[in-house]
């Protein structure tokens, strides 16, 4: 029988604590709760032991072995409160689900588990607002390029809770669309192998479907690879939007939405200037043709593919070290799926050419790696941290708009908007494009660059 600690004796740790009581008994022995509220004593007959912060103290005295974190709408200031208290402790952490969990399903031991990296970010989720959507997407077609990945796949499965006609996911990767398809049964889901960069191929694929919404989160993302491969970025990231911007506005498509990154403002990376002309060309179209264009912005996304504290994870268990580029750095974090529901609601969103996600304040990486060893239970010494310095392309900080002061609320909360301050003329449109196509199939990186920052005088790239 494990000593259990639970911090929160609200609505979820009654019903926590009744559950075990009731089925449970011989697995767990309720030492008693934790919670911040003075007026409370007990719940189900076990002592409030104290406050949040007494959590290290309750552990050791009760010899605690397990902890259950049950409060559904935590924030991200509560959440850090109880893992520092509970830093450096020799216990098991579990936590039940969100508050956006507990809506859609219910709060049972068989939902309850272990502690992940996204629980740092607290529980202040948003929810989809599918009242507010419904008229918007009702009996829609929508179609989702690189709907294989992770950002992709969620917005899939995300718009799967809408009245939708059908959703389509576009993708190169066989193996990720294959994934996707095991993970959902929905007859509304179709799918499609294409590459963005297919001219030919998009463009059949967009006028045999005929989309009414364009989602394009196909993308290179990674950073470093971009440096060392920046004619992939310009091919991929640049020319392939512009092939599915084209096939969208040729099939009648009535609106394209870019997924796009806190990195292309005022870049200093290739993958950051790429998805900044990506935009700019896109929006800059979307103005003299009927369809209906904008861009969403965000940064970091816990769960995505290459996101770091997966990776902190990995080295932490592996006994280290853990690696990261600078002391200082920071960076804005989104849960996976949060992203997703602010990407679907910017499309309902009339205002406004660029959709800024509001991804609260920054994190530091470097705690963040700290909070992680402390709650695998190890000492401070028990895991190196190495600065390994900032990698070709890297900020120490991310910003989300050129000017913060622009930024607008929408209808939906999290969710600002600003205008593109400089469009281009068609005729300049049309010399970036055949310049693009050019210096792209050079391969050369200092011609690439060069060429950037003609187009791009705020990129801060390197030569």
């Amino acid at each position: 029988m494990r000593n259990l600690l639970i911090i929160g004796a609200g609505n979820a740790g009654e019903s926590i604590a009744r559950e075990i009581l009731a089925h449970r008994q011989d697995r767990y022995h309720i030492v008693g709760f934790l919670d911040d509220d003075e007026h409370k004593k007990s719940c189900c007959n076990h002592p409030i032991l104290g406050k949040i912060d007494a959590a290290r103290e309750v552990v050791f005295r009760y010899e605690v072995e397990e902890v259950l974190i049950a409060i559904p709408s935590a924030s991200r200031q509560t959440m850090r409160r109880i893992f520092q208290s509970l830093a450096y402790t020799p216990v098991q952490i579990k936590v039940i689900p969100g508050l956006l969990e507990i809506i859609e399903g219910s709060v049972s031991l068989n939902n309850i588990r272990q502690i992940e990296p996204v629980d740092l970010l607290g529980r202040e989720e948003v929810t989809l607002a599918p009242e507010q959507l419904r008229p918007f997407y009702e009996e829609k077609c929508v179609t989702v390029t690189g709907g294989g990945g992770s950002i992709g796949s969620e917005i899939v499965r995300q718009l799967l809770a809408l009245p939708l006609r059908e959703v389509i996911a576009i993708g190169r990767g066989e193996n990720s669309l294959y994934e996707l398809l095991q993970s959902i049964r929905d007859n509304r889901l179709r799918y499609t192998i294409a590459d963005v960069r297919d001219e030919d191929l998009i463009m059949y694929t967009m006028q045999t479907l005929k989309p009414d919404i364009i989602f394009h989160a196909a993308a290179h993302k990674h950073v470093p690879f971009m440096e060392e491969f920046p004619h992939e970025a310009l091919i991929n990231n640049i020319l392939g939007t512009w092939n599915v911007f084209q096939a969208a506005r040729a099939s009648g498509a009535s609106r394209f939405i870019m997924i796009s990154t806190d990195k292309a403002v005022r870049p200093t990376s290739i993958m950051g200037a790429s998805k900044r002309l990506a935009e700019k060309l896109v929006l800059s179209a979307g103005k003299e043709n009927n369809i209906s264009t904008s861009v969403v912005r965000f940064g970091n996304v816990l769960g995505s593919r290459g996101s770091v504290l997966p990776l902190f994870m990995r080295q932490i268990q592996s006994g280290g070290p853990v690696t990261i580029t600078h002391p200082e750095m920071k960076r804005y974090f989104m849960s996976i799926r949060e992203a997703a529901r602010l990407v679907i609601q910017s499309a309902a969103v009339q205002e406004g050419d660029i959709h800024i996600l509001d991804m609260g304040e920054p994190l530091s990486i470097l705690e963040m790696a700290k909070t992680l060893i402390a709650l695998s239970g190890r000492r401070p010494d028990d895991i190196e941290i190495v600065f390994t310095g900032l990698r070709p392309g890297e900020k120490l900080n991310e910003e989300l708009a050129e000017d913060p002061a622009s930024l607008k609320p929408s209808q939906f909360p999290k969710l600002l908007f600003t205008k593109e301050p400089h469009l281009w003329t068609p005729e300049e449109r049309q010399r970036f494009l055949e310049e693009t196509k050019t210096v792209a199939r050079t391969y050369n990186g200092e011609k690439i660059r060069a060429f950037i920052k003609y187009w791009l005088p705020e990129y801060q790239g390197g030569s």
